[in-house]
């Protein structure tokens, strides 16, 4: 489940605004409620007030009015400024399960709490229902502060490993710099996002962003490339010359990928245009300024290049003032079940999505795989076996996947591991997030209710003997009272 804010730039007034506007909040099924940096309601829509029997006069009310897990919910995502998610109880006992986000502006100034609530009684598909709106939201709320320009923000990069999590969070403070920064990591890890992400956060978010992949561009043609050159610079120039990648990203951001590939006479002029800000064009009479922020991205240790004598040391300190290692994706196999969920719908559509699941082999082969193609290859994978499904089927089997990648599971023996619980496809890889949310919203509800179990299961809308059922699959049953019988209500 993503963690971070959603980042708001406007006041919370204009937000909400634009919000009533949009008829995605009135057509959504799902509750939807904003609160002040005090916990005071701002806004409501329809489902979220028919959920919860709240009146339409609410604006202004503190959470805690209505709600007797208000300073779990609300106050606590404002307190800790990340996302929370337990159950909502009304004073009426009125139940909902609520993902709640903190709206934090772009210089880190908190705006509010956006909140997302559902039924309990849909299970895991409440929290894959909700998975589904707060990524529309937060693709709505990046477009809605900075245009439609293609580019990726924090906010809609997938993951909520502490991997990411982390990595999001130096990434907001980083932006804000005018340094250089080194985005480090494996081949489809996603680099380039993470570098749109930065100027996207950064103060140059609606300049230009200007991205050179190095080792596409030959070694004798680098250096015009990047610094330009003027009419009749040499044979087959254009006649009006060219500008240079440094000279277009002016009061921009330029973006370096493979920087490892520069050969060692380009590190040195641009180890110069760095420290002076001034671009040298060939064949051109004098120097050019260029407002411009550095980013550079590599899948290669430049330490080590270093101590080859394959990269300048100067060059490397003067990059890697501020570093990000984007982590691989075994090292946040947790997220996995986001990650399918999103690469499926790029291929087919959110609604076509939900309706193709793994089977319990594939479910076993993408958790104990090593993925040396990251997500990339991962995304490659569900590609190729969402369209090899065919007409009616929409369970994928190890047969829909690459010949290639069925034979090196095999090989490595990954398909034929165990793996703890949960059903096949993308809600059985949900199983895992599920359980967690699953033992949350229990261990809330029982101490919304002082451990009442028959106030607790009326509240879930169960019979006692499921409550019970439920509270040990979670770990959650003393042992010291008796269960009741299977018919007991």
């Amino acid at each position: 489940m993503q963690d971070s804010p959603i980042i708001c730039d406007v006041d919370v007034i204009t937000f909400i605004e634009s919000a009533k506007s949009n008829p995605f909040f009135h057509v959504l099924p799902i509750g939807l409620a904003l609160f002040s940096i005090n916990g005071r309601f701002i806004y409501c829509n329809k489902a979220y007030l028919d959920m919860f029997d709240l009146p339409e006069d609410v604006a202004g009310r503190h959470v805690s009015d209505y709600f007797l897990t208000g300073y779990r919910g609300v106050m606590e995502c404002l307190r800790a400024q990340e996302m929370v998610i337990c159950p909502s109880v009304t004073n009426t006992s009125r139940l909902g399960v609520s993902l709640r986000y903190p709206l934090v502006s772009r210089t880190g100034d908190l705006r509010g709490v956006l909140v997302l609530s559902l039924s309990p009684r849909m299970g895991r598909d409440a929290v894959l229902a909700l998975m589904d709106a707060a990524q529309t939201l937060n693709t709505w709320s990046g477009q809605c502060k900075l245009g439609v320009n293609g580019l990726c923000t924090f906010e809609c990069m997938v993951g909520g490993s502490a991997a990411m999590k982390n990595l999001r969070r130096l990434g907001r403070r980083f932006a804000l710099s005018q340094e250089p920064i080194l985005i480090a990591g494996e081949s489809g890890t996603g680099k380039e996002l993470v570098a749109q992400s930065l100027h996207m956060a950064s103060p140059r978010a609606d300049r230009p962003f200007i991205s050179v992949n190095c080792a596409a561009i030959p070694h004798e043609l680098m250096e015009s490339e990047l610094f330009g050159y003027d009419k009749g610079a040499f044979t087959g120039a254009r006649a009006e010359g060219m500008k240079g990648k440094f000279e277009l990203a002016d009061t921009g951001t330029i973006f370096l990928d493979e920087i490892g590939e520069q050969p060692l006479p380009v590190q040195a002029k641009l180890l110069r245009v760095l420290e002076s800000g001034e671009i040298q064009k060939i064949a051109h009479r004098g120097a050019l300024r260029s407002d411009f922020r550095l980013l550079c991205a590599t899948n290669r240790d430049l330490r080590a290049m270093v101590m080859q004598h394959l990269f300048r040391e100067d060059l490397y300190h003067r990059l890697s003032v501020f570093e990000l290692v984007v982590p691989p994706l075994r090292e946040r196999i947790h997220d996995l079940p986001m990650l399918v969920h999103h690469c499926i719908s790029q291929c087919v559509g959110k609604e076509r999505a939900r309706g193709i699941y793994l089977d319990d082999e594939v479910l076993r082969a993408f958790q104990q795989n090593f993925w040396r193609g990251n997500v990339r290859e991962l995304k490659n994978v569900l590609t190729y076996g969402v369209y090899a499904l065919e007409e009616g089927e929409n369970i994928l089997t190890m047969r829909h996947l690459p010949v290639r990648f069925v034979r090196e599971i095999q090989g490595s023996g990954a398909a034929g591991e165990a793996v703890q619980g949960g059903a096949g496809g993308v809600s059985g890889m949900l199983a895992e997030a599920g359980a967690h949310a699953e033992r949350k919203i229990l261990q809330d509800t029982l101490e919304t209710f002082q451990y009442n179990k028959v106030k607790t299961a009326k509240a879930l809308g169960i019979s006692r003997s499921k409550l019970y059922r439920k509270l040990r699959e979670r770990g959650l049953f003393s042992g010291h009272e008796k269960e009741p019988r299977e018919n007991a209500q």
